[in-house]
Parts: C-alpha cells; sequence; structure tokens
C-alpha cells in the first residue's frame, strides 16, 4: 500500500506512546482535511499509520467518522533519504525490502513524507546486451516507474549478454561489431561495419560479425559476402534462455511502438521513453 499523492498523509508529532487505542483516542471526535485519508504519528523515535474514513460533507474539515490502524511501531521504521521519490512505489518498496519491516515511513525529495505498506511486486525481467553498461533500457525503465508509473510497485531484475563475451567466441583474426559502444573492446582487431572499413576477399573471410540479422544484411550489401555471424540480438538470444514472468527486452526488427509475445514486450533497438511506457504498461496490464 502506498498512498496516491502525499497531500494525503498527514503527519502528527504527539506526546503519548503510539499505541491502537491511543491513536484512536486522539482521532476521536476530531475533523479532517478533505485531502486527508492517513495520518502518520511520530512520538519520540516510534512511528505508526492510520487510515480516517470521513463523514461527508461539502467542507474543507469533515468529521472522521472511523480509524483503521495500518502499522505500530514495531512494524514500522522511519527512514530519512532526499533521494527517494516517495510517490514512486517501485521505489518505495525497494527501500522496504532493504530495511526489512512491514511499513516504512520517508522523508524524502523536497521534504514530503509517505508511507510504504508490505505488497506483492510485478515482477519484471530486462533482457539486454551490454555494453554500454548500465544499459539504456534499465534507465529508460527506472525513468517510467518514478514517474508515469508511480503507482506500480515493480521489482526490476536485470538479465544481460556481455558483447565482450560473444567476442571472445571469435576464431577468425578479426571481430567486427554493428557500431561503437563505450566498454566494447575485447575481440581480435576489433572493426566496426558502420565506418565501412575497406576490406578484401581474403581479408573478409578473417572478420566475424557480431551482430545480427539487419547487421549482416548490412554487411551483405557493403561486401557481397555473406558474414560469419556470431548473433547477438537480444529477442533471439532470450528465446534460448529460461527467464519466467514478464520480460522487457529490444530488436531492431521492431521499427516503432513495441510488440507483445505471451510475457514478453519488445521495443525497438532505439527505444524513446514513450515506447518503453507504452511497452511496461501493456506488459504489466
Amino acid at each position: 500500500m502506498i498512498p496516491s499523492h502525499c497531500k494525503e498523509v498527514s503527519v502528527k508529532s504527539v506526546d503519548f506512546p503510539l499505541t491502537a487505542e491511543n491513536i484512536k483516542g486522539y482521532l476521536r471526535g476530531k475533523k479532517a482535511y478533505i485531502r486527508t485519508r492517513y495520518y502518520v504519528f511520530t512520538s519520540g523515535k516510534d512511528w505508526a499509520v492510520a487510515l480516517v474514513v470521513k463523514k461527508l460533507a461539502n467542507a474543507v474539515l469533515q468529521e472522521i467518522a472511523s480509524v483503521h490502524i495500518l502499522s505500530l511501531p514495531n512494524d514500522t521504521a522511519f527512514v530519512e533519504d532526499p533521494s527517494v521519490e516517495v510517490l514512486s512505489a517501485s521505489s518505495m518498496g525497494a527501500l522496504r525490502e532493504r530495511v526489512g519491516k512491514k511499513c516504512i515511513v520517508v522523508r524524502g525529495k523536497s521534504a514530503h513524507v509517505s508511507f510504504f505498506i508490505d505488497e506483492p511486486p510485478y515482477e519484471l525481467t530486462i533482457f539486454d546486451v551490454v555494453p554500454p553498461a548500465p544499459s539504456k533500457l534499465v534507465e529508460m525503465v527506472h525513468t517510467a516507474l518514478e514517474s508515469d508509473l508511480q503507482d506500480r510497485y515493480v521489482r526490476v531484475k536485470m538479465v544481460s549478454t556481455d558483447l565482450n563475451m560473444l567476442a571472445k567466441g571469435v576464431k577468425t583474426m578479426r571481430t567486427m561489431f554493428p557500431c561503437r559502444a563505450s566498454g566494447l573492446g575485447a575481440g581480435h582487431d576489433a572493426l566496426f561495419l558502420d565506418e565501412t572499413p575497406a576490406l578484401s576477399g581474403p581479408e573478409l573471410e578473417e572478420v566475424t560479425l557480431v551482430g545480427c540479422s539487419l547487421s549482416a544484411r548490412i554487411f551483405k550489401a557493403i561486401y557481397g559476402l555473406d558474414a560469419n555471424l556470431i548473433n547477438m540480438c537480444p529477442q533471439e538470444l532470450l528465446a534460448g534462455m529460461k527467464v519466467e514472468g514478464k520480460v522487457l527486452t529490444k530488436c531492431c526488427r521492431i521499427k516503432e511502438g513495441f510488440e507483445i509475445h505471451e510475457n514478453v514486450a519488445v521495443v525497438p533497438w532505439g527505444a524513446r521513453p514513450p515506447e518503453v511506457r507504452a511497452a511496461l504498461e501493456a506488459l504489466l496490464r
């Protein structure tokens, strides 16, 4: 459970022990702001959380009809971390797991206060090839979870294939990659397809392309020969792996938007943030 907005949370500093009876007694007969749904109580080092139901009224302040205790001090931890977006269920859920309490109350970015109470997450695996690392796809997923998909608690796991490790399997004198990438350095006398290096017939026989079907077609269009190919297509590599649950990956055969194949969402190789957000919304529906 996480509030939809920190405006729903009222923080109260009190001087009594945070028991269910004391909290209910404190709120009995009081009025609450129309937007308030939850009270976070602090007393000394103790914290507790309660939900209130109000009598409907056309007023800014509404009478509290009932109080429901959500978490008491034994199950509640307070965290102050200005890097945490308290509106993001995924960020708050991950923090709660690290803290190990049923409930966390967090003062995060801009000193906003909210809470998160244990709930099961959506499980998502991102499969990509690296470098560059971290995967740009991972960065876009985390951005989406902190903005447009704030209400979804998603536990993200990254599974990757290292292109440098694929290149170690090359048996020829030279390795060719589709393009340069930060951290890409393994292989024998590395070449890059987008630079269209001049190669003679005998030299071409000593080149292995670490690429995909598209780069293989480009290779043949440039040099007139089929490439010695080590396949690096994330979608095709994923097909040969045992990855359970929801998966997000990419493929250059997807030109725009996304495709869903059972539990796998596929976005273009150069996916834009709106495409990643749309794919996640469809995959986690």
